[in-house]
């Protein structure tokens, strides 16, 4: 429950905040490129949470070969995709995109920060 609790403090809360503020900006204007960057931004939640519990598990590893996770980050992006594939007029496939980089984003963001420490 502790890396929950670790991955909750440095990126969840974040990323929870920015998709309520996303959700009602969306109930004001309800535009496609909002709703593509809620999808991508739960999916991007969800990529960094696999991210993280990868990490921890390689620092905690001695074994020679570390998974990063990548084969299932990469279904997640797929996954939300695959909205915009079904539902064209709904999602805007550039709002998808954006809110998967975010993870990156983030991740750069918090590196600079504990360079900073």
């Amino acid at each position: 429950m502790s890396e929950f609790k670790t991955f909750f403090n440095l990126y969840l809360k974040y990323f929870l905040c920015l998709i309520i503020l996303l959700a009602v900006i969306y109930i004001f204007y309800r535009n496609s490129f909002i709703l593509g960057l809620i999808i991508g931004t739960i999916a991007s939640a969800v990529s960094s949470f696999v991210w993280h519990h990868n990490l921890l598990r390689a620092i905690n590893s001695d074994a020679l070969y570390v998974s990063s996770g990548m084969g299932i980050r990469f279904l997640i992006a797929i996954m939300a995709c695959l909205f915009w594939v079904r539902y064209p007029d709904t999602f805007n496939i550039v709002g998808i995109a954006l809110g998967l980089m975010l993870t990156y984003v983030m991740i750069i963001i918090h590196g600079v920060n504990s360079l900073k420490k």
